[in-house]
Parts: C-alpha cells; sequence; structure tokens
C-alpha cells in the first residue's frame, strides 16, 4: 500500500475511534500530505492527536477565562498560537517555571516526548505558513529583552528554527522609542493589519513577548456581494443593531444539536482551514458556553450531515488582544510572571548586571480575524446559485450572538475562536487586554 494511502486510512482510522476530531465528510486538502512532509510514522501520528486534543482542553479553558471577564464582549483569539507561545517557553525555562507551563498544557513528557511536542508545532507552522491566492495569513510571535541582558544563542536559534519566533534586543530605558520600534515591527510583519500592540511600555520593562495574528480568506463557495443586505442583528433584548448579512443558498454541513439548543455550521475555506459556526437558540448562550469541551467538540464535527441551506450571516471585523500574563495565572501558570521565574536558558544570568531580574512583564496577544463575501482578493466572478426547493430547504439565520472557530487541517486545531456579541464592534478585547 502506497506510503500517502496508508497514513489517510491510519488517520480516518484514529478519528473514527476519537483520536483527532475531524469531521468525517472532508480531511482536507493536504491531509497526507502534512504527516509525510512532516515525515511521522504512526507512532507520532497517534501522539499527535494527543497534542491536539490537549491543545483543544487549553482552547475552551482559555475561553472561559476571557468571558469571564465580560459576558456581552466580543471575543477573538487564538488558542494555537498560544499553545505555540507557551510551548516555545519551555525550550528556555526551567524547575518550577517549566513545570507550570508543561502542566498547563496538559502535557505529561512521560507519555509524550518534548521533541515530538516541538515537531508537531513546527510542521503546523510550516503548513500555515503555506502560500495560498486564497489566504491572507500573518502570524508569529517576538521576544523582546532589554539590551543589558545577553540572549543565548541556542535559545534564539531553536525558537527561530522551530517556531519562526524572533528574540531581539532593545533599549528599554528609552520607553517611548522602545515602544515605537516594537509596534512599528508588528505592523510591518501584519502588512500593517495589526497597529500600536503594545503600550504602557517604562524603563522598568525587561522582557515582553508578542504574539499576532491576521486571518482573512476565500470560501470554496463564494457569496455574491450583490445580495448582501442590511438586516436585523439581536445583541439583547434592548439592543438591535443593523448590519451586511451575507447570503447562501447552498448544500451546506450541518448538526442540530437537541441537547445544547443550537445549530452547528461547517463550512470550508479555498485555503486548506475551514469555519466551525456555533448558534445557540435565543438566550441559551451561557448554556453552550458552558458546556464547550473536547467531547462536544467531537459531537458537533461527527453530527455534521448534508443539507439544502438559505444561509443568512453577517460580515465581520473582528480584533482582540489580551495580556495573558493576567489570564494565565488562572490555569496555575505564575512563575513564569513573576521575579522567581527560571529563564536561565533564554537569558545569561551568568553575565547580568547584578541590580536587573529578567521579569516577563508583558505577554500580549493581538488576533484579527475578517470575513466577508468573497476573502482577500476580490475579482470579477460568477456566482453560482443553487436552486432548492422551498419546502425541502432549511434556513439558517445568524441574526444573535454565536461563535466562531477557524480550524486548520487535517487535525482541527483550533486556530482562532470568536464569539459575536456585536458585529457593528470590531475590537473584541476585553479588561484582561489592559496592560
Amino acid at each position: 500500500m502506497p506510503l500517502k494511502l496508508f497514513l489517510s486510512v491510519l488517520l480516518i482510522s484514529l478519528q473514527s475511534a476519537g483520536g483527532c476530531h475531524s469531521p468525517s465528510h472532508r480531511l482536507g486538502k493536504s491531509s497526507s500530505d502534512f504527516f509525510v512532509r512532516g515525515g511521522f510514522n504512526p507512532k507520532e501520528i497517534v501522539l499527535n492527536c494527543k497534542i491536539v486534543e490537549k491543545n483543544t482542553d487549553l482552547t475552551f479553558a482559555l475561553y472561559k477565562q476571557l468571558v469571564s471577564q465580560g459576558s456581552d464582549l466580543n471575543v477573538i483569539f487564538s488558542p494555537l498560537r498560544v499553545s505555540m507561545i507557551l510551548s516555545l517557553l519551555t525550550l528556555g525555562t526551567h524547575s518550577v517555571t517549566r513545570a507550570q507551563i508543561l502542566m498547563g498544557l496538559g502535557f505529561n513528557l512521560k507519555e509524550i516526548q518534548e521533541d515530538t511536542i516541538h515537531k508537531f508545532f513546527q510542521n503546523l507552522i510550516l503548513n500555515l505558513n503555506l502560500p495560498s491566492p486564497d489566504l491572507d495569513l500573518y502570524m508569529g510571535s517576538a521576544l523582546f529583552v532589554e539590551e543589558r541582558l545577553r540572549l543565548l544563542e541556542d535559545f534564539s536559534q531553536n525558537a527561530k528554527t522551530t517556531y519562526m519566533s524572533e528574540t531581539l534586543n532593545i533599549d528599554f530605558q528609552y520607553p517611548v522609542r522602545a515602544q515605537k520600534r516594537i509596534n512599528d515591527y508588528i505592523s510591518e510583519q501584519t502588512h500593517q493589519k495589526i497597529v500600536g500592540l503594545v503600550k504602557d511600555v517604562d524603563a522598568s520593562t525587561m522582557m515582553i513577548l508578542v504574539d499576532y495574528i491576521y486571518f482573512k480568506a476565500s470560501w470554496d463557495r463564494e457569496f455574491d456581494p450583490k445580495r448582501t443586505k442590511e438586516s436585523d442583528f439581536i445583541v439583547s433584548e434592548k439592543i438591535i443593531v443593523k448590519v451586511p448579512m451575507m447570503t447562501h443558498e447552498d448544500v451546506h454541513y450541518y448538526f442540530r444539536d437537541r441537547s445544547l439548543s443550537c445549530s452547528v455550521l461547517h463550512m470550508t475555506f479555498a485555503s486548506n482551514e475551514s469555519a466551525l459556526f456555533v448558534l445557540p437558540d435565543q438566550g441559551q448562550m451561557k448554556r453552550v458556553e458552558a458546556a464547550l469541551t473536547q467531547k462536544i467538540m467531537k459531537r458537533w464535527l461527527k453530527g455534521l450531515k448534508k443539507r439544502a441551506m438559505e444561509l443568512h450571516i453577517p460580515k465581520l471585523s473582528l480584533s482582540g488582544k489580551y495580556a495573558m500574563q493576567k489570564i494565565l495565572p488562572a490555569l496555575k501558570i505564575t512563575s513564569l510572571f513573576s521575579k522567581e521565574s527560571d529563564v536561565s536558558s533564554i537569558i545569561d544570568l551568568s553575565n547580568k548586571p547584578s541590580h536587573l531580574t529578567p521579569l516577563l512583564t508583558q505577554m500580549i496577544q493581538q488576533a484579527q480575524f475578517e470575513m466577508d463575501e468573497t476573502g482577500p482578493h476580490t475579482a470579477n466572478k460568477s456566482y453560482i446559485k443553487v436552486k432548492m426547493s422551498a419546502a425541502r430547504h432549511h434556513v439558517l439565520e445568524f441574526n444573535r450572538p454565536f461563535l466562531v472557530m477557524v480550524l486548520t487541517q487535517p487535525n482541527q486545531s483550533i486556530l482562532l475562536l470568536g464569539k459575536v456579541v456585536n458585529p457593528k464592534e470590531m475590537e473584541g478585547s476585553s479588561a484582561a487586554s489592559s496592560t
């Protein structure tokens, strides 16, 4: 049996056994290629599915922390990027600091070797960064360190080769200049999509870790912009706003979760990602949020079935900025942000000024997600309207708060997770975002 076919069959069997939670109708355009390019053997594929499961657990733990800051606010963040930068930090931390990070990630090194974890993230980053005309994806991270502290070459090299992350010395003694340099760097990396990421830098700052992601993709079957109309969106009992509502008549993958009173819709992008939308019935959002688990995620993806549908969903432009040093302690990751943190494989502690403490002052993530009819590169296109019997097709209207996830292929890692409370408000940052 050819290697690619064997790996694809193995992946399907793992998914059916509950190992990786991919929907049965689509493995992804490069599902077998991912494993072949990464050089994974069957044992590593099993371990990779365990990593995905741990990432999913962290995803929903983080989400619940974010919404606890304010349930009436939009949310958009990248849980996968949080997992990546935490895993990156295990390359340079030790003792309690490292142990807390691994525990927060859910990784037991007796079950999954550290090299397997880093290799998983490395190959996922490489696959996400493959160029596509149907996708604008700018993502990365950078650690800015006070120039009087010497960065260790091994850490800087491993950060770059494994996680495509930069480590840069900067003079925080001139905080205004340092802040501008960091923000200019992020703006350049995201093609000016993300600006003004860092604030409140002062002369006592020693280290800042920034993470960023911008995502906009074209659909497999695009919406016709001519059919987009202003429609009501019910934010709450007292607030109704007008939003540009896109319309799409086609066969979609759909699941009605009667036990949680919500509808689930899966749509594919023309790139190698997909979107999962969860629409709770009126007044059922908190119930759905409380139930978010890996088990529920698998149930939704497994239950998706084809259905002729008239879909109405708003155009979106969401941005969220979060100070992880205020969020991660709730997950028992505290040492990293304390004066007792052990970063002895990041900073040369034997050669630092005695009065300087290499403290990670800020760890900030900003995520931006845009969704419209056509994607990042508009062109003259024809749009196919599927004729459906009025008696048989289902109308699904996202005219109230809902959840959105962007999933990677082939293992359905959650690249982005958002809550849309009010599509008219772009900013999704909560109180936790203040630095």
